[in-house]
């Protein structure tokens, strides 16, 4: 009887022990898998933050505003500004009608020796770059067979891996200096846009960014 009970008792022990030991393993088990989970989350929200970082500081940037509210109805155009890796592209390009008595462009010599003037200003309403239009070309277009004359306007600006190139127009970038800074005007969102005329001071258009 002695032996039997102790058998019995030392069965007992035995299952006890094993039960103890296979749960003290499933709570180890389920630490790990909660530290790996919280190490996964770390890690993606690491990974996702870096990318952001990498993305953001404006490798790609574009920026676009289409003329309106100018004196003359007819008038059009769009300023833009793109920025790649290693290239930034800014211009401006304006059209408007021959003749425009609105403007006080008469005929397309007028039209020819016209200069416009784009004004860029802040998100304060404070200037801080000026730049003028060359002449592109004076072209008759036709539309459901009625023709009409456009002058259009233009300044394009490149800046490659730092080297700037105006091959059309030019930009002051720094109006607190006598004469002309020539640059590259680098647009921000909230930013706005005017473009006049010398034939008589009139706004051809204005814009947003």
């Amino acid at each position: 009887m002695l032996n039997k009970n102790t058998d019995s008792f030392s069965l007992k022990i035995l299952v006890i022990a094993v039960t103890l030991a296979f749960s003290a393993s499933a709570v180890a088990g389920n630490d790990r898998g909660k530290n790996n989970g919280k190490n996964h989350i770390e890690t993606h929200a690491s990974n996702h933050a870096e990318n952001h970082v990498n993305l953001t500081p404006g490798s790609k940037t574009k920026l676009k505003s289409y003329l309106t509210s100018g004196v003359e109805p007819l008038a059009q155009g769009e300023i833009k500004l793109e920025q790649k890796t290693s290239k930034t592209e800014f211009s401006a390009e304006v059209k408007i009608p021959v003749p425009s008595s609105i403007l006080a462009v008469t005929d397309s010599t007028v039209a020819n020796s016209a200069t416009m003037f784009l004004v860029l200003r802040n998100n304060l309403g404070v200037d801080y770059a000026e730049c003028h239009l060359d002449m592109k070309n004076i072209k008759t277009v036709t539309k459901r067979g009625i023709s009409s004359v456009i002058a259009e306007y233009e300044v394009k600006i490149s800046d490659r891996n730092g080297f700037l190139q105006a091959s059309a127009g030019v930009c002051d970038v720094d109006l607190a200096k006598v004469g002309i800074q020539s640059g590259m005007p680098l647009i921000q969102y909230g930013d706005s846009a005017e473009v006049t005329i010398d034939t008589n001071n009139a706004i051809v258009g204005l814009g947003n960014f």
